[in-house]
């Protein structure tokens, strides 16, 4: 289930305070109960009175998820000058003082309220209340088929809006995912799989589970690209930023790669002071790693090795080794090399599944 990490749970009464405590108990994920003065304990968040809008103002920009143990009115009103937009509100949930009901209020989807309502029935035996269309007519909905697999598509709202109306009405979708990720056994209940990009009635819109570069000509044809592949690195010392934007433009092509596919880079901690690796990521919006020799010194040697690299860095390759130990899987293309760097790629193979 992909849910919320960082939590916040808000009670006002004695009651709530004690369903509150029960609850964090009873998560697993990080859990910060935040309480009037008068009820909390030194390992909660206490506030003045008359200070909870300002609590929870506090709340909704640290937690990726809140809480609320009150009335539903209560959490409406005091949050709608916070509201902004589903792509960086936090989810919010609101619990009756008896646990009995647990309603996903805002962020069902990209913020994760659904799975963290379903979650939160499940360990307090409650009625989570999921209004949104796919949930309640029992099929997926895009966006949350491509927070599975961290996956990037165009026009966001738009596409969301389109797909997920026209799966929560019964029309077909027809849905073709590429080889690479067939093994990811994906919830895809509500589309049509299809085999091919080739759909009998151009009307029926199609969505490509794919990280290549779609070359298809079609109006209604949704490429969703997983971001999970892993991008090794090595250089020569002070390459530029040129240099390195090239390499990685003519590895894309080479390999027919979507860039929006690269979720991070990874190269050897020797290489952590090369401004341009860090310019790349900086371009791709993605986390970049360095490792010790020592970490990737197991996964070098399924590679072919190099005296000078071996003699530099302390390995016998540096972007095959690092592809393959921040994917936890062999590099899927071969060793590229062009502009004084080399890169490989390597692919997540296991992704958190949702119920």
């Amino acid at each position: 289930m992909i849910q919320p990490n960082k939590i916040a749970i808000l009670a006002l009464t004695q009651i709530g305070a004690e369903l509150a405590r029960k609850l964090q108990a009873l998560l697993t994920q990080q859990v910060q109960v935040v309480l009037p003065d008068k009820l909390a304990t030194k390992n909660e968040i206490g506030y003045a009175h008359g200070q909870f809008k300002v609590s929870l103002a506090q709340a909704f920009t640290d937690n990726e998820a809140i809480i609320c143990i009150m009335a539903t009115g209560i959490v409406v009103r005091s949050l709608a000058p916070m509201i902004q937009d589903k792509m960086c509100d936090p989810a919010v949930l609101v619990l009756d003082e008896r646990g009995r009901h647990v309603i996903s209020l805002l962020s069902g989807h990209v913020g994760g309220a659904n799975a963290l309502a379903t979650q939160v029935g499940r360990v307090l035996q409650a009625d989570p209340v999921i209004t949104t269309a796919t949930d309640t007519e029992g099929v997926q909905a895009l966006d949350v088929l491509a927070k599975q697999l961290n996956a990037w598509y165009p026009e966001f709202k738009t596409n969301t809006k389109w797909i997920n109306g026209r799966l929560a009405a019964g029309k077909p979708v027809a849905l073709w995912i590429d080889t690479p990720f067939k093994s990811l056994f994906l919830n895809t209940k509500g589309f049509t799989i299809v085999d091919s990009l080739t759909v009998a009635d151009p009307r029926i819109p199609i969505i490509a589970v794919t990280d290549r570069l779609l070359t298809e000509k079609r109006e209604q044809l949704i490429p969703v690209i997983p971001r999970l592949d892993v991008l090794g690195i090595g250089c020569r010392k002070n390459v530029t930023n040129d240099m390195m934007l090239s390499a990685f433009s003519e590895f894309c092509q080479q390999e027919q790669l979507a860039w929006h596919a690269i979720g991070q880079l990874a190269s050897v901690e020797k290489k952590a002071h090369e401004s341009a690796i860090h310019e790349l990521a900086a371009t791709l919006h993605v986390p970049v790693h360095f490792y010790s020799a020592a970490q990737l010194q197991a996964s070098s040697r399924r590679y072919p090795q190099s005296a000078f690299v071996q003699k530099t860095v302390g390995i016998g390759n540096v972007a095959c080794s690092a592809a393959d130990y921040a994917s936890g899987s062999p590099v899927v293309t071969p060793r590229f090399a062009r502009h004084e760097v080399t890169l490989a790629l390597g692919r997540i193979q296991k992704i958190e599944m949702s119920e």
